[in-house]
């Protein structure tokens, strides 16, 4: 079996983005020892914020599992296109996951927002490339 580089990166990028999922747990369970004591609204947006590193590093693994680097050099450019968008997605994950976390900031999320743009648009370009063209 060959495996390829973006097989290879997004399965790494998967493994990668699970630990920083375990590691923003941990921030959330020491850093927030009484959870009692917090807002419903404020949990709710922080446990959100750690599910999202969940499902996109998960995303990520199972892109990993199936992609298949293409040799054709337009369908090998969107992927390459998609793999920016989702790499850039993963980090406005992270960063929303510390920056939008002010109960203020509830109703605006522009991070988070920009991240799932970006994920659906990578995702989709991927879905793109695996068209064949029938004959």
């Amino acid at each position: 079996m060959k495996l390829d580089k973006l097989k290879i990166f997004y399965l790494s990028l998967g493994i990668v983005g699970f630990v920083i999922f375990i590691w923003t747990g941990r921030i959330l369970r020491f850093g927030y020892p009484v959870k009692e004591d917090l807002d419903m609204g404020f949990r709710v947006m922080l446990r959100s914020r750690h599910i999202f590193l969940l499902l996109f590093s998960l995303t990520e693994l199972g892109i990993g599992t199936y992609i298949q680097q293409s040799a054709n050099r337009i369908r090998l450019g969107i992927q390459t296109l998609a793999t920016i968008l989702i790499v850039a997605a993963h980090v406005l994950f992270l960063n929303g996951f510390f920056n939008e976390v002010n109960v203020e900031s509830i109703p605006e999320t522009p991070v988070i927002h920009w991240a799932t743009y970006l994920a659906v648009a990578g995702i989709l370009l991927h879905l793109a490339t695996t068209i064949k063209k029938r004959n």
